[in-house]
């Protein structure tokens, strides 16, 4: 029998924080995990940088400047 009860958490690979947490990078509760699909690593509000780019805010990758999307 499979079990469907998925506890995996995605995880900023920067600060180690998930959703609901306080960086400890920012000291700021984490909101959203982001991942970068260049450098395939996910990034928390608190350790990428959000900016507007064609009229809508975005997160953008530490390392790589590439747009992430939200995965928690």
């Amino acid at each position: 029998m499979v079990s469907n009860d998925n506890k995996l958490k995605a995880y900023c690979m920067f600060c180690g924080s998930t959703v609901g947490q306080i960086s400890d990078r920012t000291e700021e509760r984490v909101t959203a995990v982001y991942d970068c699909p260049k450098c395939e690593m996910n990034y928390c509000d608190q350790c990428s940088y959000a900016k507007e780019v064609e009229g809508q805010v975005v997160q953008l990758c530490l390392r790589c400047d590439s747009r992430m999307d939200k995965v928690a």
